[in-house]
């Protein structure tokens, strides 16, 4: 009956508004599933992300690999493989930036060269499309001055070389301690090797 209505706390209800609104009710006690798996809540990756999606128009892309960790010391590998269709020269050290977890940078001071591997500096390399050099980034985890905070970055931004092309993000935890200092070795084909 289309003009059939039903009595509510605030007076009479008509039955199909009624009947609607027990729907949206019955869709939301549901969880709106329907809903739901088109747009999924967004969670924090609990995994760094080390790989860039595409090759950028530079020709070279900049991954990382797993930080290792033993007695407050950190070194983590990265790899600039050419992407391109034409032969790319590197020479000298990467650009290195840490930044906040807003990707803002932090006082940082980067150095060239390792006491941890071995660095023979520079050397210039031509890789062809598909090949790589790799380079190794050391710092330690260490509180060497208990009025200074700790420096914890969640992500390095990288560049083939320092004041170079646009920076390719690297999600990674780079906790410096109160050090405020991080190491970087020259790229080379085999990358440095681990001091004896």
């Amino acid at each position: 009956m289309a003009g059939a209505v039903t009595r509510g706390a605030a007076g009479p209800v008509p039955r199909a508004l009624s009947a609607a609104v027990l729907g949206v009710v019955a869709l939301a006690a549901a969880g709106c599933s329907a809903g739901s798996e088109a747009r999924p809540e967004a969670k924090p990756d609990p995994r760094p992300s080390r790989t860039a999606p595409a090759c950028p128009e530079d020709g070279v892309v900049i991954k990382g690999s797993r930080v290792d960790a033993a007695m407050g010391t950190r070194a983590m590998g990265i790899t600039l493989t050419n992407c391109g269709k034409h032969p790319y020269k590197v020479n000298g050290y990467a650009g290195v930036q840490v930044l906040d977890q807003d990707r803002k940078p932090l006082d940082v001071k980067i150095s060239h060269g390792s006491d941890v591997v071995d660095d023979v500096g520079p050397e210039p390399v031509t890789l062809k499309p598909g090949e790589h050099v790799k380079a190794v980034l050391m710092w330690r985890n260490r509180v060497t001055d208990a009025t200074r905070p700790a420096v914890n970055g969640a992500f390095l931004a990288l560049t083939p070389a320092a004041g170079g092309s646009r920076p390719q993000l690297v999600r990674e935890l780079i906790d410096l301690g109160s050090t405020g200092k991080l190491g970087v070795t020259a790229w080379h084909r085999e990358g440095p090797k681990p001091r004896k």
